[in-house]
């Protein structure tokens, strides 16, 4: 498994003080759940991580051979062993409830996505490191959070 990102709101504390009762904690909870989630599927949208990259020689004949949501192809088998990575993501909240975790549970996800951990060559051909989409996409995952955190000030009338 691949260390995963985390998104946090900073400065959220300020807005949770003035908050008098549980139930709008909660509002605002469920409020930045929405925008993480939003806001990983604008990361994830990406290709080299969901959308997979192109194929390479690597996808095809002569044997062995890697067939994508499949597995390594023999000459006379299939070993079946994908994990399709592209379906193993997920995006949890944080304990707090005021961000988000995106990770990808298959067992060689280190390989194509971390920021550590990556290999070289998955790289060169077009795998992507998490951490490195989230900051190319950071002015939009700013706005979406801009966007649903507006909506819960006015929402709660402050």
């Amino acid at each position: 498994m691949s260390d995963p990102l985390i998104i946090e709101v900073k400065g959220i504390e300020k807005i949770v003080k003035s908050l008098k009762d549980l139930s709008s904690n909660e509002f605002l909870k469920e409020i930045l759940s929405q925008a993480g989630d939003e806001a990983a599927k604008e990361v994830l949208k990406t290709e080299g991580l969901q959308k997979y990259p192109p194929a390479t020689a690597a996808n095809a004949p002569p044997e062995p051979y890697y067939i994508r949501g499949r597995g390594m192809q023999y000459k006379s088998y299939n070993d079946m062993r994908s994990e399709k990575y592209g379906t193993k993501f997920y995006v949890t909240n944080t304990l707090d409830g005021f961000g988000v975790i995106i990770g990808n549970s298959a067992s060689y996800a280190k390989y194509l996505a971390d920021e550590k951990l990556q290999a070289t060559h998955m790289a060169r051909i077009g795998w992507r490191k998490l951490i490195d989409v989230a900051r190319e996409k950071l002015p939009k995952i700013k706005s979406i959070y801009d966007k649903w955190i507006q909506y819960a000030i006015n929402k709660l009338g402050l």
